[in-house]
């Protein structure tokens, strides 16, 4: 089995099953993407393990417990939220669930925990846009565009209270995992905020930032996948591991797809990044062997005196010499480094969690890696 990130993302639409006669339209259209998530070869690497009615089940319940945690308080915030799921991956939700089945996976505290993690990922994507002034996400209007950054943002704090209450009801060490997990998605964000524009970024500044802003969140949905699933200590420690090294992966990967994939494919402008002022992996690793490229990201800043946009010309030029360059090539190996780790880590739960689960794990970690298997 194998795919890319990029099929993932634009996984082909298939029949969902018949449902139930006066079944809410939410729920309708719930079901009808957990149709398409199953098509998606991280989702199958799962499937093909526990069973797709199973994982289908659980991933609906998940998504549900999101839509109804955000409900009812305040309308406009549930109809946002119902629209980025429409188009959503549940990632997140699948390895707390994934990491569950690698134990006795007690199925309320499994969904439990999806809901969380699935909350406080769209509470930080929330103020992503608003940070981004993005318009979209996930193929639907994000949340400042329908209603302004100052809603927004205090969209992205009740989803944030919303995911720490729920946690806070699976127990204490939920909830201070939750807690613990979102400050270091601030700060990875704000590491990545700090160096905009800036060519001498360090890899390790970039690293430290895609920990706490991606990886951070992967390692929380093991562990508490873990934790719901009865696992001991020394085995749930490892699977937060995997899932640390597996979203350092995962966001490498995607940096990648930003030089690479091509704009219809990513649903934005390839060289997005770069046009505003992050600059990857593959960027920084292309500057330590094409210093002219430095020269062409200083034409991509936009004018902070007159507001004039990125120079579309120069991010294409900066595009290109970053893909012509040995970067794409390095930041690939580390990427497959990463994924190398996230299976090594899988050793330390060997001793608890059988084969077939283990290979599951490993699948899992291959695929989203975009590596095969």
């Amino acid at each position: 089995m194998g795919t890319s990130p990029d099929a993932l993302r634009h996984s082909a639409v298939v029949a969902a099953p018949d449902h139930a006669a006066g079944e809410p339209a939410g729920r309708t259209d719930v079901r009808r993407r957990t149709g398409v998530l199953l098509t998606a070869a991280p989702h199958r690497a799962v499937a093909d393990f526990a069973g797709e009615q199973r994982l289908a089940a659980d991933l609906e319940e998940c998504a549900a417990g999101v839509a109804s945690a955000v409900a009812g308080d305040v309308p406009i915030i549930g109809e946002t939220v119902t629209a980025i799921l429409g188009g959503g991956k549940r990632l997140r939700p699948l390895l707390v669930l994934a990491a569950a089945y690698a134990g006795s996976g007690e199925r309320e505290r499994s969904i439990s925990s999806g809901v969380v993690v699935e909350l406080l990922h769209l509470a930080s994507l929330v103020h992503d846009d608003v940070m981004d002034e993005a318009a979209q996400r996930h193929g639907v209007t994000s949340a400042n565009a329908r209603m302004g950054n100052v809603r927004a943002v205090l969209a992205g704090d009740y989803l944030l209270a919303r995911a720490l209450a729920v946690a806070c009801e699976l127990g204490r060490a939920e909830g201070s995992l939750a807690a613990e997990t979102f400050i270091r998605l601030c700060d990875g964000q704000a590491r990545e905020s700090a160096a905009l524009f800036d060519p001498a970024r360090s890899e390790s500044d970039y690293y430290a930032a895609i920990e706490g802003k991606t990886a951070a969140l992967f390692a929380t949905s093991c562990r508490l996948g873990a934790m719901a699933g009865g696992l001991g200590e020394e085995t749930t420690a490892a699977l937060a591991e995997y899932g640390l090294q597996l979203g350092m992966a995962y966001q490498i990967v995607d940096d990648l797809l930003d030089l690479t994939s091509t704009s219809g494919t990513m649903g934005k402008p390839a060289g997005h990044d770069i046009a505003e002022g992050v600059y990857t992996l593959p960027v920084l690793c292309a500057l330590r062997e094409r210093p002219e490229l430095a020269g062409v990201l200083a034409r991509v800043r936009p004018d902070g005196v007159d507001g004039a946009p990125a120079d579309p010309e120069a991010v294409r030029e900066a595009a290109g010499l970053v893909r012509d360059s040995g970067g794409i090539t390095a930041a690939r190996r580390a990427a497959e480094r990463r994924t190398e780790r996230a299976i090594a880590a899988l050793s330390g739960a060997a001793g608890e969690v059988g084969a077939e689960r283990i290979a599951m794990l490993s699948d899992l970690a291959a695929v989203l890696a975009g590596r095969g298997s």
